[in-house]
């Protein structure tokens, strides 16, 4: 959705994107002070009422004209994700549950936190682990997994905690954090911990790029594999004889190269120096669930996309052996 207003708003002339700009600009000064606790400036609340009816409504209306509140799961959000959705006047509440589980937290309609998962719902325990894993113990927990004993006795510990796989922080507020999936883990050469999922969020903002998939686990420095978002990508090479439509084209044209490039700058800009990264591929196709490399609810299966992917690590990796 964001990508889709990103580049609707593109194909704009020059006033109205800068008339969107400064209205989203106003919007999210507008969500900051909300979030802190804070009262709108009568000046502020003028501008935000003429910048709704100019801008945001239209977004809005698009799903229907009365959507209030919409919940976000499955995956992580990312701070800046929700805070554009904020000032937008469509909040997305986010929230945390898990099959075996059922629904774990959820952010308070009144007082949500960007990037926070919430607050533990009434009945739930959460704990972290020693190496930083959530665990939990819920009035909805499920008995075990259907005919695989070994699979129960994996997730349970001695006490009933069940493992849930994820790398979670809390705050002082009792505010929940998702920052990373355990088995995903990368660990460079060197010995430094990085969480693909952080990195991933931040190029939910680049309207560019679809999917990313990161690599350099026991390896010197990360790289990754990225996929267009061809709508965007097209808008960037329309030249109306339609070439433009080609996936191979679009990957090698130098406008797209260029965007692509730019929003990796972004990303490494927000980044510690060894979680940046060095080199990248672009792929002519996305990824998908026919080729293994999508769930049915479109999270990236990453071991499969890697192996799928393999004959780009010598470019990636230029004069090293395959360590996979």
């Amino acid at each position: 959705m964001y990508s889709t207003i990103q580049t609707e708003v593109r194909k704009r002339p020059a006033y109205a994107q800068k008339l969107f700009d400064a209205a989203l600009g106003l919007g999210t000064k507008a969500a900051r002070i909300r979030q802190a606790g804070g009262s709108i400036p009568l000046w502020m609340r003028t501008l935000l009422r003429a910048a709704d009816k100019a801008v945001f409504s239209k977004v809005r209306e698009r799903l229907g004209g009365r959507i209030r509140i919409a919940a976000s799961g499955a995956a992580p959000l990312g701070p800046q994700l929700a805070q554009f959705f904020a000032a937008i006047g469509m909040p997305l509440i986010e929230g945390y549950g898990l099959t075996e589980a059922g629904i774990l937290c959820f952010n308070p309609l009144d007082n949500p936190r960007p990037g926070s998962i919430g607050k533990l719902l009434p009945g739930v325990e959460a704990k972290l682990a020693d190496d930083g894993e959530l665990l939990i113990k819920s009035p909805c927990m499920f008995q075990g997994y259907y005919r695989d004993q070994a699979a129960t006795r994996s997730v349970f510990d001695a006490d009933g905690w069940f493992s849930t796989g994820d790398i979670a922080e809390v705050d002082e507020d009792g505010y929940w954090y998702i920052t990373g999936r355990k088995k995903e883990l990368i660990v460079s050469s060197n010995g430094k911990k990085i969480y693909p999922s952080r990195i991933e969020n931040l190029f939910k903002m680049e309207p560019m790029v679809n999917h990313v998939l990161l690599i350099g686990d026991k390896r010197p420095y990360v790289t990754a594999v990225l996929t267009l978002n061809m709508p965007q990508a097209q808008s960037l090479t329309a030249t109306g004889s339609g070439e433009s439509s080609d996936p191979a084209a679009l990957v090698n044209s130098e406008p797209v190269k260029a965007a692509v490039q730019q929003a990796v700058s972004r990303v490494n800009g927000q980044l510690a120096d060894f979680e940046r990264i060095r080199r990248f591929r672009i792929l002519d196709r996305e990824f998908s669930i026919e080729h293994g490399e999508l769930t049915p609810t479109m999270k990236l299966r990453r071991a499969r996309a890697l192996e799928n992917h393999k004959g780009l690590l010598t470019d990636l990796y230029p004069g090293r052996e395959d360590s996979e």
